[in-house]
């Protein structure tokens, strides 16, 4: 048993305004919980944790990147979860005949928006019975609906693509409540996301527990829980951020101040790959279906009372060194 007097911190919040010194006069273990997204954390993080007892990480990606970085502390995956058992199948659905590619993301350059884009632009046309459900949101006032569909009718036009022959596209840039926001995953078909990097992926989970197959850049947190069975993975090249993020084709947040320093990596996934993966869910509904069900079936065993076990673990085994 642990005594009334030793208490445990668990840190959640970001850890620029961490100070450890100030926090060890009220807390005898000090146990880190964060997340990121490419090869190595920033490098003022790395002085914090490492005078940390242990940091917790939902994914393998996360681990390795806190030991390329020089993390020394015990370091304990803690998977994050989904309820998906609140989610409604879309096998159990009555849904569109058209063909419906669904993506949920902040429009930011981590989740390569330009990369989406342009694979299905220049992939289907408007004889293609498909539409593309983009679920996106801004991170400032002036990031608003008109500035989001301005950023992308401008790199439309950048491409030169013939506007009249393009498959349609459903922009979504309001607040949605959580009912709402899971009627999109069940209208899709495939949910398609070329991510650069994901220290989980939730969308990803929230689409399984839909019964939606996934269509994503094959690597990053969510490759703990997506496989050939219940995805369609796009191979990459893993690129320093400050490459993409200094071409004309990125249009939009960068977070250059996280993710730009030397050393870090992220993934580029091969757009002309990522055309035959969305080329191949469009013709093979059937695939999709098996592999939406292998999907949903793998998400109800991804629950979150299954990671709040992990984090007990990863509690008690702290305290006991502790000790």
């Amino acid at each position: 048993p642990i005594s009334k007097k030793h208490k445990v911190l668990i840190y959640h919040h970001s850890l620029n305004s961490l100070n450890i010194k100030k926090e060890r006069k009220h807390f005898k273990t000090i146990i880190i919980n964060t997340v990121w997204e490419t090869t190595r954390i920033p490098k003022r993080w790395i002085g914090k944790i490492n005078q940390a007892d242990a940091v917790c990480v939902p994914s393998r990606q996360n681990k390795q990147a806190l030991l390329n970085s020089g993390i020394r502390i015990p370091i304990f995956i803690v998977p994050h979860g989904v309820n998906a058992r609140m989610y409604t199948p879309r096998m159990k659905l009555k849904t569109s005949r058209t063909f419906t590619f669904i993506s949920v993301f902040g429009f930011q350059h981590r989740k390569n928006p330009e990369a989406l884009l342009k694979a299905y632009w220049e992939e289907f046309s408007a004889a293609d019975n498909v539409r593309l459900i983009i679920k996106t949101n801004g991170y400032a006032p002036y990031e608003n609906d008109r500035w989001v569909r301005n950023r992308i009718l401008a790199y439309k036009d950048r491409l030169n693509i013939n506007k009249r022959a393009t498959a349609p596209i459903q922009l979504i840039t309001q607040h949605l409540n959580s009912r709402s926001l899971k009627s999109i995953y069940s209208r899709g078909n495939a949910f398609v996301l070329p991510t650069r990097g994901e220290g989980v992926g939730l969308p990803f989970l929230e689409s399984m527990a839909s019964g939606v197959p996934i269509i994503a850049t094959g690597w990053g947190g969510h490759m703990d829980f997506l496989t050939s069975k219940n995805s369609f993975l796009v191979p990459y090249k893993l690129r320093p951020p400050v490459t993409g993020m200094n071409r004309k084709s990125s249009i939009s947040r960068q977070f250059r101040h996280l993710f730009a320093e030397k050393g870090q990596l992220w993934a580029e996934p091969d757009i002309g790959s990522l055309r035959k993966q969305m080329r191949r869910a469009y013709e093979n509904p059937g695939l999709c279906k098996l592999k939406g069900q292998q999907a949903r079936h793998d998400a109800l065993h991804l629950s979150w009372n299954r990671a709040g076990l992990y984090f007990k673990k990863a509690i008690e085994s702290t305290i006991r060194f502790k000790k």
